[in-house]
């Protein structure tokens, strides 16, 4: 399996400045999914071009968000059925920032991720703690709490488990936690997916200001099988140097 780099650009990028990164840097892109799995989340506007622009290439888009719902009276929501239909392959659900900003429950993420495997997308299932649980040891509690009634009620079509853990207390401020710290909470994640879900093969990732100064000390850590890159995968360069280092 390959490590999986997924770019979630949030609200960074325009519409314009999403295509011109693909249109700029296509070739270089196709290269880098010679030894990774690359995904780009943009807006929802810069969904349907992206896919065309990259429609040749072994990159593949993913969307920020989609409805709870299936369809219906819901002004301003987008379906996972209207994203698979222009060819969305991948999707966010549970990002911190939607249960933070957004009041997301987990049974509303339950929802978006059944109706994301109903329709075809892989669930990107993002789980992290607050800097107050950090601080009073209770983040394998809180994870447990987030992860666990997913994994018992997610009814997948097929046996891939995404996992991004993003401590919401590293993610934009540059701290990254202690090699020994991320140790300890992947080997705890893939215990609680082997003993709740012992048919999926789950793919771990990362997530919370990664970049290109910390990467080397990230990839020392063999349980993480992919990172989640906010701001510096929006410049090309620094994502480039990420996936590459070796």
């Amino acid at each position: 399996m390959k490590p999986l780099y997924i770019a979630n650009w949030k609200m960074n990028m325009s519409f314009g400045n999403s295509v011109n990164f693909c249109l700029n840097n296509l070739k270089q892109l196709q290269i880098l999914t010679n030894n990774a799995e690359i995904v780009l989340c943009p807006s929802f506007i810069a969904l349907a071009p992206m896919i065309e622009i990259l429609k040749n290439s072994s990159i593949k888009i993913g969307a920020q968000n989609c409805s709870h719902y299936e369809s219906g009276s819901y002004t301003g929501e987008i379906s996972a059925q209207s994203l698979a239909e222009i060819g969305v392959t991948y999707c966010f659900v549970g990002h911190s920032e939607r249960r933070i900003y957004f009041g997301e429950t987990t049974d509303v993420i339950i929802e978006k991720a059944n109706l994301l495997l109903q329709n075809n997308i892989q669930p990107i299932i993002c789980i992290g703690e607050t800097q107050e649980h950090f601080k009073t040891k209770a983040t394998l509690t809180v994870l447990k709490e987030q992860l666990n009634p997913i994994l018992e009620n997610i009814s997948a079509t097929n046996m891939r488990l995404i996992i991004a853990y993003e401590p919401i207390w590293s993610i934009g401020n540059g701290i990254i936690p202690e090699n020994s710290y991320l140790e300890e909470v992947f080997a705890w994640i893939r215990k609680i997916i082997g003993s709740h879900a012992p048919d999926y093969t789950p793919q771990l990732l990362y997530g919370g200001s990664v970049n290109e100064k910390n990467i080397a000390q990230l990839k020392k850590i063999a349980r993480i099988d992919g990172f989640l890159i906010g701001n510096a995968s929006t410049h090309f360069e620094q994502f480039f140097s990420i996936i590459t280092h070796y």
